[in-house]
């Protein structure tokens, strides 16, 4: 591994998780969506802008958002991960979208050009950095003036049961991994609005605001379906990593969570409940 800032993240993103992530693309991206129609709504892209996705994954922000701006408009889609990003512009090329591209770069790290954006976006793609003030710092930097900064990231972890269920019955099975510093890279940390707003702030942007929205996620199928998809993606996973759990383990975990996903399922869908933040920010004319 290289001994660079985020290299751990870049190896996680680009191997396991990210090929977990492609297997499951569909089902993830369907999960997702409401997240997706939030950033919309509150981003309020139009046509002709040009757009940043920071750590756009698949893609399938981006390409939301490049429908938004218009073939007159842009998004550039930025991430760590190649196999990700491989699979990105598949995906686009296969819907004929010509007006989003695809470029691996760390947005803490790699310079951006500057001035460039009209609107940086994110889907869940910024609260892994090593040093998140240089990252945002960077982001900033790369806006133009008058331009805007939207993100979705998770709410507190106690109010997303799609990660809390999945994790109580890993931890029921193979005990609690070493406590974690809740700020550490990972999903949750910038559940804490005050903390991200300093960060936006120390970076440069002139105004932030976080609004906490409930928006359900959606899974076709059923829950015995969910749960085996939480076992590759989310804290189950890292649990059974941490705590050297086997295949056998998983098995069980995955039914331990079947039976606490059941209360979620109606009629061929699963359900669940989340807390997720909206920020938003300005860099001033």
């Amino acid at each position: 591994m290289q001994d660079t800032p985020n290299a751990e993240q870049a190896d996680f993103w680009t191997d396991g998780a990210g090929r977990d992530w492609i297997t499951f693309e569909v089902q993830l991206d369907a999960l997702f969506g409401g997240v997706n129609q939030a950033l919309l709504q509150t981003a309020a892209p139009v046509s002709g802008q040009m757009m940043l996705d920071v750590g756009c994954g698949t893609g399938a922000t981006s390409r939301e958002f490049a429908k938004a701006v218009g073939p007159n408009g842009q998004v550039q889609g930025l991430d760590i991960s190649t196999t990700m990003l491989e699979q990105a512009r598949i995906t686009a090329k296969a819907i004929g979208l010509e007006n989003v591209t695809f470029v691996r770069a760390d947005a803490q790290t790699e310079p951006l050009p500057e001035n460039r954006f009209d609107h940086i976006i994110s889907r869940f793609g910024v609260m892994f950095f090593d040093d998140p003030v240089a990252a945002f710092k960077n982001i900033f930097k790369s806006l133009n003036h008058g331009g805007n900064l939207t993100m979705a990231c998770w709410g507190p972890f106690k109010e997303n049961p799609w990660f809390t269920l999945p994790r109580r019955a890993a931890t029921d099975l193979l005990g609690n991994p070493p406590p974690m510093n809740p700020r550490d890279p990972g999903p949750f940390a910038f559940a804490d609005t005050d903390y991200v707003l300093s960060i936006l702030k120390d970076a440069g942007f002139a105004v932030g605001k976080a609004t906490t929205k409930d928006i359900p996620l959606t899974l076709q199928g059923s829950a015995a379906d969910a749960a085996e998809l939480s076992s590759y993606i989310g804290p189950a996973n890292s649990v059974i990593r941490a705590q050297g759990g086997t295949a056998k383990d998983n098995v069980k975990i995955v039914e331990a969570t079947k039976i606490k996903l059941e209360q979620y399922s109606r009629e061929g869908t699963v359900t669940v409940p989340s807390k997720i933040h909206i920020y938003t920010a300005h860099k001033e004319t």
